[in-house]
């Protein structure tokens, strides 16, 4: 079995004149992300490969959630995940290492909503710092996108309905 979650990058600030691509991010996002990676710690979800988008407001995501996870194998920053689409994000898992069990993938919407979507044929709402837990019972990454009902939505974490 594999596990995949697919997570939005955290809130990000819109004070300073910044390129979308350089802002960082704000108050409540330094303090949802840490929260979201202790509740996938506490739940078992660690991941042994981590990519994310290189904008800045995915890395400072990425940035803010590592102290929970110091297994962590191997993290790849790459901007092919900027405005990535679900096609994106199929091509960095098919090519994440056969020993990975669980992958964080960071990115931005409107792509990770369209590929929750996709993958388990539901509408969810992917609004700052929320993360989709997906499961699938292939054993390589590379064959695991080919029937997209193999991925089950395990759940849907979200940084407003963790206890404070």
């Amino acid at each position: 079995m594999i596990r995949m979650i697919l997570m939005r990058h955290a809130k990000s600030s819109w004070e300073d004149d910044v390129a979308d691509f350089d802002r960082p991010l704000n108050r409540r996002g330094l303090r949802d992300a840490p929260r979201i990676a202790a509740e996938l710690s506490d739940r078992g979800w660690s991941p042994d490969v981590v990519v994310h988008s290189a904008a800045m407001r995915t890395t400072q995501t990425w940035e803010m959630m590592a102290s929970h996870f110091p297994e962590v194998r191997q993290v790849v920053s790459t901007k092919s995940l900027y405005h990535g689409s679900p096609s994106d994000i199929r091509q960095v898992a098919e090519a994440l290492p056969t020993d990975c069990g669980t992958c964080l993938i960071i990115g931005h919407n409107p792509g990770w909503e369209l590929a929750v979507h996709q993958l388990s044929s539901q509408n969810v709402r992917m609004t700052t710092a929320n993360a989709a837990l997906f499961e699938n019972v292939a054993n390589h990454w590379e064959s695991s996108f080919g029937e997209p009902s193999a991925w089950q939505l395990i759940d849907i974490l979200r940084p407003k309905e963790l206890a404070s």
